[in-house]
């Protein structure tokens, strides 16, 4: 059970302010003792962050979130677990894909650019919750689950999506007002 946080600004001008991306893996922290990590896409005003519990791979450095493509393009922030990665990851390395990390986790960042977000959809089984943002396309998706098992909310306010794994990790974000709509 790891955590996941960040949020994307409607103005790519208006900057992320990493200590809010600490505080909100900070908030999380017991979802994720093994780690944290976070992210900023300066030029684009969007930032990802990661309460990380090793499970798969158990490599600090390799396995720590969230991830950037390897061309840049793409950031992504997972919580949960793709049942039938194993054999996903065998048929993309048989493509040629080249991993570097052994999570599961990393298969969005292989899945996505070669069958799009709905193939990509239909292939993941599993408990899980991710953000992914395409720095190509400018657009953030949050994805559950079916079954809604991973938790994810979201709330967006003056211009700017905010997520995470708890609702109290949204309050971390300085314009998130502390009322329910």
């Amino acid at each position: 059970m790891c955590g996941i946080a960040g949020y994307m600004n409607a103005d790519p001008r208006k900057p992320v302010d990493p200590q809010t991306l600490v505080n909100m893996a900070a908030i999380q922290y017991h979802r994720g003792p093994d780690g944290f990590g976070y992210e900023v896409m300066d030029d684009r005003g969007v930032g990802f962050s990661h309460a990380r519990l090793s499970i798969i791979d158990l490599d600090v450095e390799r396995g720590r979130q969230p991830f950037v493509s390897r061309d840049g393009n793409l950031m992504l922030s997972h919580n949960g677990e793709f049942y039938d990665y194993k054999r996903i990851r065998a048929d993309l390395t048989s493509r040629g894909e080249q991993f570097r990390a052994k999570s599961d986790s990393a298969l969005v960042l292989h899945l996505y650019p070669r069958v799009g977000l709905e193939g990509m959809l239909k292939q993941l089984r599993g408990e899980f919750a991710f953000a992914l943002y395409d720095k190509q396309k400018d657009r953030m998706i949050l994805v559950r689950d079916r079954f809604g098992i991973k938790p994810l909310y979201w709330t967006q306010v003056n211009g700017t999506v905010v997520f995470g794994s708890e609702v109290k990790t949204l309050f971390a974000h300085p314009e998130v007002p502390r009322r329910f709509s």
